[in-house]
Parts: C-alpha cells; structure tokens; sequence
C-alpha cells in the first residue's frame, strides 16, 4: 500500500480521469454508431433501391420494345444516362464497403454484380439489335438468353442487399458492444475511485488522530531511551565485572597441575615474583622419558603421580610442593634465615629418593633423580635449572648452583652456537618449517603454523629452543625473525597456503622489525593467509604499541592470535581489548584432557568464554585419537599436534608423496622436537 497521501490523492484524480474518459468514448462510439446507420441507409439501403428500379424500368421498356408497343421508347441517349447513373450507384457502394465496413467478400460480390450488370445491358442493346432486323428466331433466342441475365441480376441485386444487411449488422453489434465496454468500464473505475476516496479520507482522519498521540509517545520514548542508556552503561560496567570474575576465576584454575593437583609452574612463578631472592630445588626423575616410551604414557602418568605423592611424604609438610612439568617438581625458602635448614632438608630428601621403587604388571625397578639447588639467589628458578642440568650431565645426584659451575660450560656453548648461528643465517640456513591445523568440523587442513628450524652444516636439524635466546643476546634475533617471515610470505604468494606465525612483544616492540613486517603486507596480495600468533606468556611492555600493530595488519587482512592462552600473566580482558580472533589454548592442558577432570573444565571454560566473544579456538598437542575426541567433543574448533602431522619442511607439504625422510631433528631433553618458534 502506498503510505504517501499526496500520491494516492494524485491516483484518485487520475482514476477519476480515466473513468471520464472512457464515459466520452462511450458516447462518442453510440453517436458513431447513429451516424453509421444513417449513412448505411443514404448510400446502401436507397442505392441498392434505385439500382433495383432502374433494372425493372429498363426491362419493361426492353419487353415493350419487343413486343413493338413502343419502339421508339429506348433512345441511345437514354442508355447512356441509365449507365451512368449505374456507375455511381456502383461507386458508391464499393466507397462505403471499403471505407465503413472493411469486408472483401461483399467487394467481390458487388464486383461480380456489376460485370453481370454490364453483361445485361450488353444483351440488351443486341437485342434491340436483333428486333431491328426482324428476324425471329435470332429474337427468340436472344430474348432467352436476356431474360435468363435478368432474372440472375435481379437475384443478385436482392442477395446482395441481404449481404449487406446482414454484415452492416453485426458490424452495428461490434460498435455497440464496444461503446457498452467502455461504460462498465468507466462505471468501474468511477466506483472504485469513489470507494478509495471514501477509505483514504477515513486513513487521513485516523493519521490526524495518531499524530497527537504519536508526538506524546515520542517524549516518553526520549525519557525510556535516556534511561536505557544508563541502564546500557550500567551493563557494560557489570559485564566488564564479570568478564574480569570469570578470567580471575579461570587464572586461579591454572595454578594446579591436572594430573598431580599439586600447584603448577604458573603458581610457583608468581610466587618467586614476590621475593627478589630465594632457594629453589628442583627434583628431576632420570631416563623418564625412557620408561614413557617403553611402557607408554599412561604408565608413565602413574610414575608422576606415584613420585609426587613419595615426594610429599619425604618433604616436611611446610613445604609446597610445585610440579613445573612433565617429570620436574620444585620447592621453594624465601627466608634467608632459613637457607641452612632448606639445604640439609634437600640433602635428605636426596638421599631418600635412591629408595623410590616403583611396581606394577610391568616389572619392579628403582626410580633414580636429579636434583638442582639454589641458595638465595636472584632469579632462583633460572639458576637451579642450571644446577639440574650440571647434575644430569654428571655423576652428581644433587648439585647446587655457584657462579663457576656453569660459566664456563655456557660460554663455551654460546661462542659454539653463535658461530653456527651466524653462519646459518648468512647462507639462507634458517627456514621455517609447518605442522597442520586441522578444521574439527571438516577433518580438513585449515592452515599451517610456521616453526623456525636451523639446519646445520650436516643436515641436522636443530629447534629454536637451542638458538633463540642467544639470538637475542647477541643482537640477530630481529634478522631471524625477517628470514623465517620473508620464506614464510613466499611460500603464501606461490603456493596459495594459509600460514600462522608465531610473533613475540620483542618483535613488535623492535621499530625496524615491526616496520619490515608491516611494509612486506603491504607489498603482497594475500596479507589474508596469514595470522599472526602472540604469545600470552610473555610481558608486553606497551598493550598501546601492541594493539595498534594489530590494528595495522587487520587493515591488510591479517587475524590475530594468543598462543599458549592460560600460561602467562595476561588475563581475558586485556585479549578482549586486543580484538583477536583465535585463542590458542596451551597445550598443558589438552594432553590429559582426555584423563583429567579439571583440565577438561579448564577447556570449557576457556571455549565458552571464547564463544561467547565470537573467538575461534585452536587446541595444541592433540597426540591421539582420544584427546582429539574429547576436544572436539567440547566443540573446540581447531586442533594441532602430532596426532595429524609432525613439522615438514615445504617440499613435504607441497609434494607429499615426495620426499617423506627429512633430516633429523634435535629433540630436547624431554625427548620430543620443540614446536614453539620464539620459546
């Protein structure tokens, strides 16, 4: 329906138009069609009269002329003044034929009539002709033979009126039935016009009455919109409350270990935050990684769980217990007071754990460990970890940290690596490597992450665990990370892949390497292959040089992610305030996601809340079949491990039918290739 008054009053009056309009052409088709009958009657009706009356005068005086009454009755004069009279006749009704009533058949019939007619008055003037001469037998057959043309014309004269009559009627009908046509019609529209009107009078007489209580809602609708928006407010400041709620309450979930339940790294990191100095032992359960791989990983959960419980049993009970990971637990004296007593506490512990005996249908054997110990230091945890790798790479059980013990040996390594390094990265010898992450929805390959990966002089393969921080130390951390994006772009411009990148704060922070990565988007045309992985473990030290980076790249299509969400310090709102749009959740969590209860509603929480955000989330070191059930189960949307695909260098990952035996790669001490690219 047409809302605009203005424009339905201007259809009215245009009904009303074309209603008198069709009314007019009604009256003009009934005065035509009185016209039309006169003129049928003044140039058919009476013509076809006259004719008729000129064919039986010129047959009576032709029949007396014959029978010699009156021979000198039928003049050559005459004749010619009967013919032309004949002709007009004729004239006139072929005229009124083929202007008025367009009918070839009466044409031809009045065409035929008129050769007839011509024909009798040829037979007439032989006959006179013939009566002349006197003989009678050439009169009597030429008085047959005109009498028999008479008879037929004057037959004709009548069938042809008839014809006239009939079409010139039903031409009447059709004039008449479209001069009713046009009334109904106009009537129609009139009535039709009339009752719109009476409607839209009634529609305008409503809007009249509307608009007063239109223009009183509408102030009340400015107080209900004032006060919504402070109920808005109000709302966003409660949603604020709860998101941060909710992430306090998600970060107090991290702090334990899901397999043991003792308090994990994270919780002994802030911990060690709150003193600048302490004693630290960290215990370390030797060849685990052995038995892991000889009895499988369930028996080797069982070892950590039973080491845990020997442990708190032989540790006095004012100790925390913390397990950092995997096969490694630590204990921690902020009291330097208190240092003595924590060292002969550590020794005794030492010696008790030579007795740790561990059984099951596998066989009996005695759990050896290493110990690494600090005693009031600055960066405690740092420092006992050196202590623990002096102790696994010699016959010590327990060694305690000084400043001589591992100088040496570092130095010696650094100058080694910063060779290798260097040299790696003047001939092209840093290249990335990709592992897939596979869509939970579709079975499919999504995308691949990027992993750096030096490859020595030999071949082999070395993770950036061994390189990165020295990288960093001697100042060619930012050229690195140009080398692996540079390969990393190349390979999304010719191949078409759809690549993650691990970024870190440094990276973003470094003005040369933030420059080159932005100008390198803006050079290439598929920008939108790629996301970029931040990791949350890290300290950013400006959230407004981080956040206008992301920016930046969202501008060429780039996506944002946290990598290892539920390690580091940052907490859910802060994500929010990024606008990413994965979240990465760490892989502590995912490994016995498919065992542990409270790493399963750890994953749910950090899925709901992502959900709830319209952010994407990724699952790492998804191993098997069983975690990969349970995480896509929960709904998670990406997944990530070896249980779809180890790190490939590219010609793999194009070719894959090629080439499947790689170099070997350096696995760390706990036995596995390290994945992460910055860490």
């Amino acid at each position: 329906m047409i809302k605009n008054i203005s424009v339905r009053f201007l259809i009215i009056f245009a009904a009303f138009m074309v209603a008198g309009f069709f009314s007019i052409q009604s009256l003009y088709r009934s005065m035509q069609l009185n016209q039309e009958v006169e003129r049928f009657n003044m140039e058919v009706s009476e013509n076809i009269d006259s004719l008729s009356t000129l064919l039986a005068r010129l047959h009576t005086d032709t029949l007396l002329t014959a029978l010699s009454l009156q021979k000198r009755v039928e003049q050559t004069p005459q004749n010619g003044k009967k013919r032309l009279s004949s002709d007009i006749f004729f004239n006139t009704l072929e005229e009124f034929s083929l202007k008025q009533m367009k009918q070839q058949n009466l044409l031809k019939h009045l065409q035929t009539l008129k050769e007839e007619w011509r024909g009798y008055i040829d037979l007439r003037k032989k006959l006179h002709l013939t009566l002349k001469s006197g003989k009678k037998e050439r009169i009597q057959r030429e008085l047959l033979s005109y009498m028999i043309a008479y008879n037929n014309l004057s037959h004709n004269l009548t069938d042809l009126k008839h014809h006239y009559i009939q079409e010139f009627n039903g031409h009447v009908d059709k004039l008449r039935e479209q001069a009713m046509n046009s009334f109904y019609i106009g009537i129609v529209i009139a009535v039709s016009t009339l009752i719109l009107l009476f409607f839209l009078l009634m529609e305008v007489n409503s809007i009249n009455r509307k608009l007063q209580s239109y223009l009183e809602e509408k102030e009340l609708f400015q107080q209900k919109l004032a006060s919504a928006n402070r109920a808005l407010t109000k709302y966003s400041e409660e949603l604020e409350n709860e998101v941060k709620k909710r992430t306090d309450e998600a970060l107090e979930h991290l702090m334990k270990n899901p397999l043991t339940k003792l308090h994990n790294r994270l919780s002994f990191v802030k911990r060690l935050e709150k003193n600048s100095r302490a004693s630290v032992a960290i215990f370390n359960i030797d060849r685990f990684q052995s038995y892991n791989d000889l009895f499988g990983a369930k028996v080797g959960d069982r070892i950590i769980q039973e080491y845990a419980a020997y442990l708190r049993k032989t540790i006095p009970y004012l100790y925390e217990i913390y397990h950092l990971q995997g096969d490694e637990f630590a204990i921690i004296e902020t009291d330097k007071k208190s240092s003595a007593t924590f060292l002969a506490m550590v020794k005794r512990v030492a010696e008790l754990a030579k007795e740790f005996h561990y059984s099951d249908e596998n066989g009996s054997f005695i759990l050896q460990a290493s110990i690494g110990v600090c005693i009031d230091e600055k960066q405690p945890l740092t420092k006992a970890d050196m202590a623990l790798k002096k102790a696994k790479n010699s016959n010590d059980s327990l060694v305690i940290y000084s400043e001589n013990l591992v100088k040496k040996q570092k130095y010696l390594e650094n100058i080694t690596m910063t060779k290798v390094l260097s040299k790696a990265l003047k001939d092209g010898r840093i290249v990335p490597y990709y592992q897939p992450i596979v869509d939970t929805r579709t079975g499919e390959v999504h995308k691949y992450e990027v992993l750096a990966r030096l490859i020595d002089e030999n071949g082999l393969v070395i993770p950036p665990a061994h390189f990165i921080y020295l990288a960093k130390q001697i100042k060619l951390y930012s050229e690195l990370t140009k080398m692996v994006f540079d390969r990393a772009m190349k390979s999304i411009e010719e191949h078409g892949l759809h690549l993650s990148i691990n970024l870190s704060a440094d990276d973003i922070h470094h003005l040369p390497t933030r420059d080159y990565i932005i100008d390198r988007l803006a050079m290439s045309g598929h920008s939108d292959h790629l996301t970029f992985e931040l990791l949350e473990s890290e300290e950013a030290k400006s959230y407004e040089e981080i956040s206008a980076f992301i920016h930046r790249v969202k501008q060429y299509g780039a996506k944002i992610a946290i990598d290892d969400f539920g390690s580091g310090y940052s907490n859910f709102a802060k994500i929010l305030k990024l606008k990413v749009d994965y979240i990465k959740i760490d892989g502590s969590f995912i490994k016995k996601i498919d065992t542990d209860a409270d790493s399963r509603e750890f994953v749910e929480i950090i899925h709901r809340l992502a959900n709830n955000y319209n952010l994407k989330t990724v699952a790492e070191f998804v191993a098997d079949e069983a975690i990969y059930n349970t995480v896509r189960g929960i709904g998670i949307d990406f997944v990530q491990g070896y249980h779809f695909g180890k790190p490939k260098p590219l010609a793999q990952i194009i070719e894959p039918e090629e080439r499947k035996s790689g170099p070997k790669e350096v696995k760390t001490e706990s036995g596995e290739p390290q994945d992460m690219v910055w860490d």
